[in-house]
């Protein structure tokens, strides 16, 4: 990661956001890749419904962009918003593609961010797949700490799969168990 981070630096545009900017919408073409240097970003897919289902939520060292928008195999699958005010590096997916072309390190290094984020998606459908709402709760909270008092509990719920109405049901039964 300390290739893409120095990238980026050297490289990137500096954007500031403000809570609720949107990077792009579902829908959008998009074909940068952002750095998350300080604040917190919600990558969501909008239901038909009008509900959100949130993919993810990336803190500060993150790196994102729509693959799909990025090579140019269609239009961003989800919407990306800042969950708070915060710094990134924008950059462009050809000008990181290219760069990994020319230097082994930096195409290591992206093949090891792809990887991991195989991984991630792997145990994310996972979790949704086979596991309940208690307990994709209970995963969250413990995966992620560091995000349970920056992130609303309607976001959570959105997060776990849930209504807000249901995962405060949770939160009374696991109180009700302590």
């Amino acid at each position: 990661m300390r290739e893409f981070h120095s990238l980026f630096e050297l490289r990137g545009r500096a954007i500031a956001v403000a809570r609720g900017d949107h990077l792009f919408r579902q829908g959008d073409t998009d074909g940068s890749v952002y750095f998350v240097r300080s604040g917190l970003l919600k990558a969501y897919y909008l239901r038909p419904d009008g509900r959100e289902h949130i993919k993810s939520f990336l803190p500060e060292g993150s790196v994102i962009g729509s693959l799909v928008a990025a090579t140019r195999e269609g239009a961003c699958p989800f919407s990306l918003v800042a969950a708070e005010d915060g710094t990134l590096l924008s950059l462009r997916y050809e000008m990181l593609r290219g760069a990994a072309r020319g230097d082994m390190t930096l195409a290591a290094a992206l093949i090891d961010f792809l990887m991991a984020y195989g991984m991630r998606k792997e145990r994310r459908e996972h979790e949704l797949l086979t596991l309940s709402p208690e307990q994709r709760y209970a995963l969250f909270r413990e995966t992620m700490p560091h995000l349970v008092d920056r992130v609303s509990l309607a976001d959570q719920a959105a997060y776990i799969g849930v209504t807000p109405q249901a995962l405060s049901r949770i939160r009374r039964r696991e109180k009700a168990a302590a």
